[in-house]
């Protein structure tokens, strides 16, 4: 099953252009869903990023019970969390990117959290495409709209090997902090990538 995922305002026009999806809402991505006429499946968060005028217009249209603020979780790990042992296996994040850097940071290495890895969970802003590549073989499809692909290690000691792009690799071992693998692009779709570890895909685009 799959599910969309707002959290936040995104500069593309996904919400009209899949308006007729499943959409989820985390915290202000409620809101923003609600005023376009999107009524999410799921809700999740403490609501602290929206105005009081913006919680009773939530409050007139849906039933929703806001997290505690102070809590283990983020707002969009707890959604995630939830989505995944209710059996969504892709999950595509928008809003998740921009903004304060912790947030985008903690946002994106989500992406390698242990109890999402049986997951396709993308994080998409109108620049970039980011999801996981866990340990093996992959065929990967050049994202349409984006032009440069980026393979950022998690693990020290990461062994990539890269067939179908402008800069192969075979069997090179990444260090934390390289600059090896960005802006790469395809040479043809699908492209093969293999890794010892699991690690952070990016595709993005020029704005």
């Amino acid at each position: 099953m799959h599910m969309n995922v707002l959290i936040r305002e995104d500069q593309s026009d996904i919400l009209k252009s899949r308006c007729d999806e499943a959409w989820t809402g985390v915290d202000r991505g409620v809101y923003l869903l609600l005023n376009e006429s999107i009524m999410p499946m799921h809700t999740y968060g403490d609501f602290d990023s929206v105005s009081g005028e913006e919680w009773e217009y939530i409050k007139t249209r849906m039933a929703v019970t806001p997290v505690p603020a102070r809590k283990d979780d983020t707002d969009l790990e707890m959604c995630l969390h939830d989505l995944v042992e209710r059996g969504y296996s892709s999950i595509d994040v928008y809003g998740a990117t921009g903004g304060r850097l912790d947030h985008m940071l903690g946002n994106m290495f989500l992406l390698m959290h242990g109890d999402f890895k049986k997951a396709d969970i993308r994080i998409i802003d109108n620049q970039n495409v980011m999801q996981r590549l866990g340990a093996g073989s992959h065929e990967v499809e050049k994202a349409v709209g984006m032009k440069y692909v980026s393979f950022i290690p998690y693990f020290s000691g990461t062994k990539v090997t890269l067939e179908g792009f402008e800069y192969d690799l075979d069997e090179r071992v990444l260090s934390l902090g390289s600059t090896l693998t960005i802006s790469n692009e395809f040479v043809k779709s699908p492209a093969k990538v293999r890794t010892n570890e699991p690690l952070i895909m990016i595709q993005s685009k020029d704005d």
